[in-house]
């Protein structure tokens, strides 16, 4: 039993509670742990007054008129507390996306740990992503700053606790070199600092089909324009000349392009009509990658196995592009080539021995190498687009990072998980996409950082989760070892396409 005054004290102590519960709940605090204190009081305080009644309600009132007016009072703070309660846990705040998550057996279906489901603005269980959903490709969208980096972040470090399958991660800004703090084995390259490739070595693949394919790649990054008068005959007279090119090792460098192309003109000059004009238009064309500050992106200076890229966790930094004073152009050029040799190599492998994920691709600022409306411009698909479209079966999963779903629709449309940040471009496009209905599009632009809706194959409504904020921290070894010419010399523990590499 309590005593009297000690029973008012813990009503205004209830009161006091309920208002910061009240407050919380206004301010979106997150002091969820009082929703189960303050009903636990309530019970205490009546089930004690119901047992002591006829202590502090006696029947001799008239003399203690002091003592029954503090009951009487504590009663009445006791009903206002609980009128209160009972109004925070209705309180709807217009800011809070009502979405039903997971439940927390089907959000531990998975492995890959993602970050926390949210329930009416508080922060529930883990939500763990299966690699049966990975599997068909994952999308990510969001503003600048919103936390699309963060993400997939968090996603590398906790995938790679899990599985030993190694990925490629094309980026432009820098911003995932801090992983090697939690990946030990990985590998920063950037191009024409410590990485380049050779654009003419098929690696295995017919050097005709090989030569057919960089002209495509040309063509696609808009090097040879649809308008020009040349285009039918430099079509032939290129692809010629890289099919001889791609045959011959020793003719497998820029220079040995330019000798080739005088060994056409000596030889074709009288077949065909205004040759020499034709030479000079596609060395004018490609000058920039044979004779500018580009030309070391596709020398044999740090030239490695291309193939080893794909056996080993990778990131490409294209600013490096940029700074050698090339454009975006240059840096789509360069990452379709990177992704012809990973088309050839899962060709190679095929689908015959499927057996889920065996490499990963990640490409941040997807929009500027898929963009839309590319397939209607220039008549030709990229690579991203085709490994979207056909490479699943052969265990390659694409995850693609946009700052707006202006990406082909060919990537979006085989994308088993979605996940968008806050953005206020495009809502009911991307209220398809996520399978949530357009009266909540709203949701997408109240979104707070580090907050992100999202869809998978085995949930199929949209639900909110949190990510948790990871910092980057670059120390001097992680610079050293990306300031390192021979990186790709050390040998690494990881498994691709089934075949091993040497651990150190």
């Amino acid at each position: 039993m309590l005593t009297i005054e000690l029973y008012f004290g813990l009503n205004f102590l209830l009161l006091i509670i309920s208002f910061l519960f009240y407050y919380s709940r206004v301010k979106e605090i997150n002091l969820s742990f009082l929703k189960f204190i303050i009903p636990l009081l309530i019970f205490f305080l009546i089930l004690n007054f119901i047992l002591n009644i006829n202590f502090y309600i006696p029947s001799s009132i008239s003399k203690t008129p002091d003592k029954t007016i503090l009951v009487v009072i504590s009663q009445f703070l006791l009903f206002i507390s609980a009128a209160l309660y009972i109004i925070t846990l209705t309180y709807k705040n217009e800011d809070i996306i009502d979405l039903k998550p997971p439940s927390f057996l089907k959000s531990r279906k998975g492995c890959i740990q993602l970050g926390k489901v949210i329930d009416n603005n508080y922060k529930k269980h883990k939500f763990f992503l299966s690699l049966e959903d990975l599997e068909k490709h994952m999308f990510v969208c969001g503003s600048t700053g919103t936390g699309k980096s963060n993400f997939v972040q968090n996603f590398l470090i906790n995938f790679e606790k899990k599985h030993r399958i190694p990925f490629l991660l094309v980026e432009f800004k820098g911003e995932y070199t801090f992983l090697k703090n939690y990946i030990n084995d990985l590998k920063i390259l950037k191009p024409g600092e410590n990485f380049s490739i050779n654009i003419f070595n098929p690696e295995g693949s017919n050097p005709e089909i090989h030569a057919e394919r960089i002209f495509d790649i040309l063509k696609s990054g808009q090097f040879l324009e649809e308008s020009t008068e040349y285009s039918p005959q430099m079509q032939k007279v290129l692809v010629d000349i890289l099919g001889a090119v791609c045959k011959n090792k020793k003719y497998q460098t820029w220079e040995g392009f330019f000798k080739a192309c005088d060994l056409y003109l000596d030889k074709k000059q009288k077949k065909i009509p205004m040759l020499a004009q034709t030479l000079i238009s596609i060395k004018n064309r490609i000058r920039r990658f044979s004779i500018g500050p580009l030309k070391i992106i596709f020398s044999n200076k740090y030239q490695y196995n291309i193939k080893e890229l794909f056996e080993r966790d990778i990131i490409i930094d294209l600013s490096s592009i940029i700074r050698l004073g090339g454009e975006k152009e240059d840096a789509l050029f360069f990452l379709n080539m990177i992704l012809k040799y990973l088309w050839d190599e899962n060709l190679t492998m095929g689908a015959h021995n499927y057996n889920g994920i065996k490499h990963l691709t990640i490409v941040e600022d997807a929009q500027y190498f898929a963009p839309k409306d590319l397939t209607k411009q220039s008549k030709i698909s990229t690579y991203l687009e085709d490994i979207a479209l056909l490479q699943r079966g052969t265990g390659e999963c694409l995850i693609s990072i946009a700052t707006r779903p202006q990406v082909s629709e060919e990537i979006l449309a085989n994308c088993g998980v979605l996940v968008i940040f806050k953005n206020h471009m495009e809502k009911e496009f991307q209220c398809q996409l996520l399978n949530l209905d357009e009266k909540n599009e709203h949701y997408l632009s109240i979104l707070e950082k580090g907050q992100c809706l999202i869809r998978t194959n085995s949930v199929k409504r949209p639900f909110l989760l949190s990510i948790p904020y990871r910092e980057r921290k670059i120390n001097e070894f992680i610079l050293d070892e990306m300031n390192n010419p021979n990186i790709l010399k050390k040998p690494s523990y990881k498994f691709s396409f089934n075949r091993p590499i040497k651990q150190n």
